[in-house]
């Protein structure tokens, strides 16, 4: 039996077979060229490829170690970012590391703060533990608010103690927050 295939038969099986010869290659150089990203000198260029990173490339053991590089970066955006995909990825810390990621628990904002206390959320961050309980007196409600979020998810029902006084904050939602992170101690 003979077979013959017409022009377009042929070019649509060539078409798909360089979509399926060049399709890897393409996407080892978006990871490299997010990695390379990574070097730029612009802040916004930094965070985005660092998100590109936690998107597309998450098991990129090149990508993860430059970001996890990036934790002392003297930009307060990169610093912040890095730790939230480092946390995002649940990645491996030295201790060394997760100073640095706790440090943010000191920033100047409150959103530098907050996104130290999410980044501690992947982690095993425990011993940050009573860095974390003593924003359980900020003065910014949406820190108190992630710091029991935080506690919930690394913590033990020794920090109920800690987290029951919130129970009774002038804030509703600090009161809501404080209820769940310990209902779920509790829970553990």
């Amino acid at each position: 039996m003979k077979t013959t295939f017409s022009l377009k038969t042929t070019f649509a099986l060539l078409f798909a077979l360089a979509t399926f010869v060049f399709q890897a290659p393409a996407a080892e150089k978006s990871e490299a060229a997010a990695i390379a990203a990574l070097s730029d000198k612009m802040e916004s260029k930094v965070t985005a490829a660092m998100q590109e990173i936690e998107k597309k490339y998450p098991n990129s053991i090149e990508g993860v170690a430059k970001i996890k590089s990036m934790l002392g970066d003297e930009r307060v955006k990169v610093r912040r970012k890095a730790a939230r995909v480092v946390g995002t990825l649940h990645a491996d810390v030295t201790e060394a590391e997760l100073k640095q990621i706790a440090a943010l628990l000191k920033g100047k904002t409150p959103e530098e703060i907050i996104d130290g206390l999410k980044a501690l959320r992947g982690l095993k961050s425990q011993p940050v533990i009573p860095e974390i309980k003593a924003l359980l007196d900020h003065p910014t409600p949406n820190v108190i608010r992630d710091a029991c979020r935080t506690l919930s998810e690394i913590g033990g029902k020794d920090l109920i103690p800690a987290i029951e006084p919130l129970l009774n904050h002038a804030n509703a939602a600090v009161k809501k927050d404080a209820q769940d992170a310990i209902f779920k101690l509790k829970n553990k």
